[in-house]
């Protein structure tokens, strides 16, 4: 998958997010796909309220977590495609 720098991510409106013992798990009603979350893809999760671009969740993940700039992208990335495939974020393509 590729993404554009102006393309934008946000929770997938049949997304349920619930904690269980002490994580956080996805699941989408439409598909009963799920994606449990480690520490870091709670935070991209978290960050996905605004509909942000990857290149602003790696600004707010440098806030937390000592991480270069290629890293962050990469691994947003990756998480990004695993979520789309589950369905639990959806895309907004730019124009």
């Amino acid at each position: 998958m590729t993404f554009s720098n102006t393309d934008r991510f946000k929770r997938h409106p049949q997304a349920v997010c619930s904690e269980l013992d002490g994580e956080i798990a996805l699941f989408q009603s439409n598909t009963s796909e799920y994606l449990v979350l480690n520490e870091s893809g709670t935070a991209i999760w978290n960050s996905l309220g605004n509909a942000p671009t990857i290149n602003q969740i790696c600004e707010e993940l440098a806030k937390e977590y000592e991480i270069d700039r290629p890293s962050c992208i990469k691994d947003v990335t990756a998480w990004l495609e695993e979520a789309l495939r589950k369905k639990v974020v959806s895309q907004i393509k730019s124009d």
